[in-house]
């Protein structure tokens, strides 16, 4: 996720690096339907709230606020979809993890 090729804005990149497995959540506030998200403040504030609407109505109700939260850098209005290992993604060239995975993978099995 954090390779340039994905294309992330900086911010949520940044906030991949630093989110512990506790600071995820899984959440239909985005979307409508279930995805894991670093827990930001809109995630978390929808989990007390009122259900989302369904797959596509909620995704169209929270466009703007998604598109504006990424131009502005504002990782609390982002949807910033991450698993509980995002930690762990390096930041370096998609090639070059694939590369160290099939070394790992050529090792385990030598």
């Amino acid at each position: 996720m954090r390779s340039p090729e994905a294309k992330l804005a900086p911010a949520w990149a940044d906030a991949l690096a630093r989110t512990l497995p506790e600071e995820t959540l899984v959440t239909r506030a985005f979307s409508g339907r279930p995805g894991r998200s670093i827990a930001t403040a809109y995630a978390r504030a929808a989990a007390d709230g009122p259900a989302p609407a369904p797959y596509p109505v909620q995704r169209g109700l929270t466009q703007a606020m998604r598109e504006d939260g990424a131009r502005q850098g504002d990782v609390d209005r982002m949807q910033l979809w991450a698993g509980q290992a995002a930690r762990l993604a390096p930041a370096r060239p998609a090639g070059e993890i694939v590369t160290a995975l099939w070394s790992g993978a050529q090792a385990l099995l030598s």
